[in-house]
């Protein structure tokens, strides 16, 4: 459906219930509706989206915007497909508990039992544990220590030998478990772990154990030739990376920030945690699984990360714990340089996605004034 009266035009997607029936204030919708439309005008978001769900029902589900950054272009759908980025590393945590599930992996393993170039004295103490919680002293994201000249982590090398002894060249950044600081390359690595362990390539893995199990039909590494015009991108550098993904060959796994979804292929992932591993009668993790991910895993351990200083940082097994907002203490999730998130409040059994992309450097009000207007909506 298509509100013609409204600058820009919402578009709705597939719904379950009304929000009344999922006690949400439909005055918050339009709320929520304004803020995004207020941003898309002062060019802080080129679209925005969201889809809010209740009891395991869709209540709302709505796009608007443009879905490209180029003049005259189509509009966001509620089913258009955008690069995750980091949410990537919600599926990659998921795929390490499969695998500590059937016993190939635990979480205090040596990584150097895994991948050779970890055998060596300064890195023989990083276990799986600490590449999962961001304190192995891998090598931070780029400009995640606010240094003023940040280098990338993979340096264009092919080959297995080759990437992963790149990406620990050099000293660590701290020493494992002391801190935290977010590192994209430790999730390659465990990438590199899920191939090494399971037999197949990483990908081959997410799109066999997670992407196909839960019915996620617009979820892709490579997204389909005739379905790149259905892509959101806000930059000639987010087309040139549906090319890249065509070139990756033997480099690091995608398991940081690869993968492109929509709002209702990454609800399911956040709905089959609600649910406690399951998702339309298909179970994907136990519910031991689910516990252990979503509870603070770190004690006492500091973090400097984009110019924060806390002494006690907590985080669970590849997930946000934090809430710096007005959502409910326990809720945790994942987001994405690409502006979008996945959150799970299990006290108000309710999942909250939202894309909001932007050509700009950061606009924390698209991200952290968007979740404070979803939250102040449950009744």
């Amino acid at each position: 459906m298509i509100r013609e009266t409204e600058v820009p035009l919402y578009h709705d997607g597939r719904t379950d219930a009304t929000p009344e029936q999922a006690a949400y204030d439909p005055a918050r919708l339009a709320r929520l509706d304004e803020h995004l439309s207020d941003l898309i005008s002062q060019n802080k978001l080129q679209c925005g989206s969201y889809l809010l769900a209740r009891d395991g029902r869709i209540f709302a589900h709505r796009a608007m915007g443009k879905l490209t950054y180029r003049e005259g272009g189509p509009d966001l759908m509620p089913d258009s497909i955008r690069k995750t980025y980091s949410v990537t590393k919600f599926f990659t945590a998921v795929a390490v508990m499969q695998l500590i599930e059937e016993g190939k992996l635990y979480l205090e393993q040596a990584v150097s039992t895994v991948l050779k170039p970890f055998d060596t004295p300064l890195h023989r103490s990083i276990t799986v544990f600490h590449l999962l919680t961001h304190t192995s002293g891998v090598y931070p994201d780029p400009g995640c220590m606010m240094e003023p000249y940040p280098t990338a982590w993979f340096g264009g090398l092919k080959g297995y030998d080759d990437w992963v002894t790149n990406a620990i060249s050099g000293p660590l950044s701290f020493k494992p478990g002391e801190q935290y600081a977010y590192s994209s390359c430790g999730y390659a690595i465990l990438g590199e772990i899920i191939a090494k362990v399971s037999g197949i390539p990483y990908e081959q893995y997410i799109l066999q154990h997670i992407i196909e199990p839960l019915g996620m039909t617009r979820t892709f590494f490579k997204v389909p030739v005739h379905l790149r015009d259905e892509v959101c991108v806000t930059s000639d550098w987010q087309v040139e990376e549906l090319e890249w993904s065509e070139e990756r060959a033997d480099g690091p796994p995608p398991a940081g920030g690869g993968l492109y979804s929509t709002l209702e292929d990454m609800w399911k992932l956040g709905q089959m945690m609600l649910d406690g591993g399951t998702f339309g009668g298909v179970r994907i993790l136990s519910r031991k699984s689910v516990e252990a991910m979503t509870k603070n895993k770190l004690s006492g351990v500091k973090t400097h990360v984009w110019g924060s200083n806390v002494t006690d940082y907590q985080f669970g097994l590849g997930l946000f714990l934090t809430t710096p907002t007005i959502e409910t203490p326990g809720t945790y999730g994942h987001e994405g340089f690409g502006r979008c998130g996945i959150k799970v409040d299990p006290e108000e059994r309710f999942v909250a996605v939202f894309i909001v992309p932007t050509g700009i450097q950061w606009a924390p009000e698209s991200v952290i004034g968007t979740k404070a207007v979803i939250w102040s909506g449950l009744l």
